[in-house]
């Protein structure tokens, strides 16, 4: 009697710290941060892009499409793509409930470029970026910090003849 006693006491131990360590990694929550780096340079006559962004929202994967969003920057800033030609630079962090994450946006207000010492406005088509996390995505794991870096190959089209400038971005998103 007492070996089958102690038996059921150890499954039952065992089950509640299984239990525990699920909720613990599924219902906890862990800091996210985002990081831009080293852009390439294919800018044509541009010397200068920068990227006014009003949201950075992190999809929560499996998750129902708007529902699973998640803000991560919530105020409008300017974003110096030159400024990240030499230092990584830090563009946002959050705390975010647990788990795994698969898509990133960047919601655009305004981008500007330098060419030839004046500025000019251009575009971004849609006005926003939508990028799918490599790696299957960032997971994101109760009480640790992880790392998102981001970076944008910008392609500018246009000429100063006709002022008229677009910004075709490339990005990727991939987990540090």
């Amino acid at each position: 009697m007492e070996k089958k006693t102690g038996f059921i006491t150890i499954i039952v131990v065992v089950i509640i710290a299984a239990a525990a360590l699920f909720a613990y990694f599924s219902y906890g929550a862990g800091a996210l941060e985002i990081i831009m780096s080293k852009p390439s340079e294919e800018w044509g006559e541009a010397t200068q892009i920068y990227l006014n962004c009003s949201t950075i929202e992190i999809h929560r994967a499996q998750a129902n499409n708007e529902s699973g969003w998640f803000t991560v920057v919530d105020n409008s800033a300017w974003i110096n793509l030159t400024k990240t030609l030499n230092v990584n630079q830090t563009i946002g962090h959050k705390n975010l409930k647990a788990g795994l994450y698969n898509l990133i946006r960047f919601k655009i207000l305004d981008a500007r470029i330098t060419v030839g010492g004046k500025n000019y406005t251009a575009l971004v088509p849609n006005d926003e970026l939508t990028i799918a996390i490599t790696e299957g995505g960032i997971r994101v794991n109760n009480g640790q910090k992880v790392t998102l870096l981001i970076e944008i190959n910008a392609k500018v089209e246009g000429s100063k003849t006709t002022g008229n400038f677009r910004i075709v971005p490339a990005v990727r998103a991939t987990p540090v």
